[in-house]
């Protein structure tokens, strides 16, 4: 397995879970937080990312692994899980936050867009060039 592509995806879910993990009285008011569903934007973008990383780092697995043979599928399942697990730690173990399913949904939104982003980038020549695909 060629781990060190997994590093970004691994990077990036612990820094996810860092920021579900400030309390709800440690989050900055911002003007910001005053557009309607502004929190979903967040979500779904830091779920974009996720999915990028992922889908990324599943494909340049070794030609045997399952993960590279399912990549896409993979990520999305991945994101998915880890969407869903976030809310759950969200609403059961950090104080002054809740989880939502509308920010489950904004998750799964990023982590399919993504992904999704990731098949077209990967499909035009000069990005499989750069990434080596």
């Amino acid at each position: 397995m060629r781990f060190r592509y997994l590093l970004p995806v691994i990077a990036w879910t612990i820094i996810i879970f860092f920021i579900i993990a400030i309390p709800g009285s440690s989050i900055p008011d911002s003007s910001l937080f005053q557009i309607p569903h502004f929190d979903k934007i967040i979500h779904s973008g830091i779920f974009f990312v996720l999915g990028l990383f992922s889908v990324y780092g599943f494909i340049k697995q070794g030609d045997t692994n399952i993960l590279k043979s399912y990549a896409y599928t993979s990520a999305v399942i991945f994101c998915v899980i880890y969407g869903g697990l976030t809310e759950v730690i969200q609403h059961f173990f950090i104080a002054e936050r809740f989880g939502e399913i509308a920010d489950f949904i904004a998750n799964i939104i990023g982590s399919v867009a993504g992904v999704a982003v990731f098949y077209y980038l990967a499909k035009t020549h000069k990005i499989r060039k750069i990434l080596s695909l």
